[in-house]
Parts: structure tokens; C-alpha cells; sequence
């Protein structure tokens, strides 16, 4: 057979001669029995009654319907020796630690459990290695469930972190757009800010001057976006996920302990501002300020709800901020 006939037959069963081409949903199954291929019409005709012998010729097994699976590889020798490992690392499952670390016992057997994989696979000794498993899993079922189990976790913890950076690099990146959208409109505000201000002054104002005061305005306005990145970034560099050792060992645990850690943590300036009990009363309604009072007399302003007493309250916020912090307790 040469190797357009191999090809064409991969898309063609065995039983019936239908191909893909004529049929394109053409499903292939296999049996572990035997791993002959059968489209799955053809496994609905013959083993529909009940139990019967495979249809190849020369293969003597008696194949249930219930026991087929969709063949996932193209190659059956592999789709077969895949199916081993998964029977026979279920069962052979120590880890290292179940060594107490000693690397030549666990070396001697990862060889066992190669040895039994590559007999199954080439069918030497089927009867003894089938023994040999069974035997194993008899004597250490308690050893392999627990494995099973701490697997499963590792596996769940795997798939939590995974799903802890896809959120937090996608809630980054908002962040950062958010933060680009405001940079671009605080260069525009600055922009016609300069042009007002000189428009409206007299002669004798000093370009150079409005220009600063506008430019040092802007860089006093953090944006609470800007503040969030920079909490972000700093619970990222504190994961170890993130860091250079990544870890994959209880993903839950370390979120739950780093968000209790962040509770009971004190307020502090270089952590951001969670200090609830305000230091100060904003009694006045008007403080002697002309640039606010300016603003306040813009329509553009008040009309998208500028108000004098949320810009009087945070920057007394600002103003009062870090008091409670003593900073020789924060850096110990």
C-alpha cells in the first residue's frame, strides 16, 4: 500500500467504506480491546444487540458498545499508548515526597512504571503486567487515593490561578487605558487653561508663569484610575505567582490570607488612603481661593457638576492625609 492509499484510507472505515468526503460528519471510534477504528454508524449496527466480535478480520475480541470513544489522535498506536499511561499513572502515582525525597528510589520507580507502560504498549507480557497492577492497587489503594486527591487539588489550585492572572492583567489593562483617556483629556484641559487664562489677563502677565501654574495644576490631579494601578501593581509584585518562583500550591488560601492581611494592615501613605474617620470639618462654604472661584463661574464646569465644596473636601483630604501615620512604626 503505498502512501496515498494510507491516506486515503484514514478518512474511510474499514466496515462500511464510507469516507469524508462523501460523508464530511463522519465520526471514528475506537474500543481500548483492540483500538480498531469503526465510524460510529457502523458501531450503532453491530453492537446495538449487545456485546459482539470485532469486526476486523483475525481479531477475536468481543467488544461492547458502552466501551467505545471518540478517537482524539490520528494515530491509533498513539491514541492507545496515551490511554495506558493515563491507567497506569493512575495507579503508579507517588510523587518525590512520597520518597522523603530520596531521588534514586523515585528514579528506580518512574523505570517500573515505564517498563509496564512500554510492555502494554507492544503486548509483552499483558497477563503479568495486568497482574502486576492490580497487585499494586490492591496494596496501596489508600497511597494512591490520597494522590489522586492532592492531584485534583493541585489541579483546581492550577486552574485558580490561571483564572486570578487572566483577571488581574485584563483589569490592569483597563486601568491603564483609563489612565491614557484622562492623560489626553487633562492635555487638552491644560491647552485651552492656558489659552483663557491668557486671554482673559491683562498684558503684564508673564507667559511663562501661566504656563507652570497650568502644567503644575495637571500634575497635581491623580487620577483615581492611576491610584488603583498602583494598588494593583503592588498586590502583584507581593503574589508570588507573579514573581520569578511561581508556586502553583493553594491559590485560594494565599488570596484569603493576602486580603485579611490587607485588612488588618494600619492606614498609611505609602499603602494609599483607607483612613475612614476624617481629621478635619469643612466649615466654610467658600475659602479664598481664585482659580476654584473661577471654575465655579464656568458653565462647562458646573454643568457637568463641578461643585466648590467637593474640591474644599479633598483637598483638605489631601491636606490632612498620612496624620495618623507614624512612620518609624511603618518602616519597622
Amino acid at each position: 500500500m503505498n502512501e496515498y492509499e494510507e491516506e486515503e484510507n484514514k478518512d474511510m472505515c474499514p466496515i462500511c467504506k464510507t469516507d469524508r468526503y462523501l460523508s464530511p460528519d463522519l465520526k471514528f471510534l475506537v474500543n481500548p480491546e483492540c483500538y480498531h477504528k469503526i465510524c460510529e454508524s457502523c458501531v450503532d449496527r453491530i453492537f446495538s444487540l449487545g456485546p459482539a466480535q470485532c469486526p476486523y478480520k483475525g481479531c477475536d475480541k468481543i467488544l461492547r458498545k458502552n466501551k467505545f470513544k471518540t478517537q482524539i489522535f490520528d494515530d491509533v498506536s498513539v491514541e492507545k499508548e496515551v490511554d495506558i499511561r493515563k491507567r497506569v499513572f493512575n495507579v503508579f502515582n507517588k510523587t518525590l515526597q512520597d520518597f522523603n525525597g530520596n531521588l534514586d528510589e523515585y528514579n528506580k520507580y518512574l523505570e517500573d512504571r515505564e517498563d509496564i507502560v512500554y510492555n502494554l504498549d507492544h503486548g509483552i507480557d499483558v497477563d503479568k503486567m495486568e497482574e502486576k497492577l492490580r497487585t499494586y492497587e490492591e496494596l496501596n489503594k489508600q497511597l494512591i487515593q490520597a494522590n489522586l486527591e492532592r492531584f485534583k487539588q493541585d489541579t483546581e489550585s492550577f486552574k485558580q490561578r490561571q483564572q486570578f492572572e487572566k483577571e488581574m492583567k485584563l483589569k490592569k489593562r483597563l486601568l491603564e487605558r483609563q489612565i491614557e483617556e484622562e492623560e489626553r483629556a487633562n492635555k487638552r484641559w491644560a491647552k485651552r487653561e492656558i489659552v483663557n487664562r491668557l486671554t482673559t489677563s491683562n498684558l503684564s502677565v508673564d507667559t511663562n508663569e501661566v504656563i507652570d501654574s497650568v502644567k503644575n495644576t495637571v500634575k497635581l490631579k491623580k487620577s483615581s484610575a492611576r491610584r488603583k494601578l498602583e494598588e494593583l501593581n503592588r498586590v502583584l509584585q507581593n503574589n508570588p505567582y507573579f514573581g520569578a518562583n511561581m508556586n502553583p500550591q493553594n491559590n485560594k488560601t494565599m488570596m484569603m490570607m493576602m486580603m485579611q492581611r490587607r485588612q488588618l494592615e494600619p492606614f498609611t501613605p505609602f499603602n494609599g488612603d483607607r483612613d475612614l474617620n476624617q481629621r478635619y470639618v469643612v466649615t466654610r462654604d467658600q475659602y479664598e481661593d481664585p482659580f476654584i472661584q473661577d471654575l465655579e463661574k464656568r458653565k462647562e464646569y458646573t454643568a457637568s457638576g463641578f461643585r466648590v465644596d467637593y474640591t474644599y473636601d479633598r483637598l483638605l483630604n489631601e491636606a490632612f492625609r498620612g496624620l495618623g501615620c507614624i512612620i518609624s512604626e511603618e518602616l519597622a
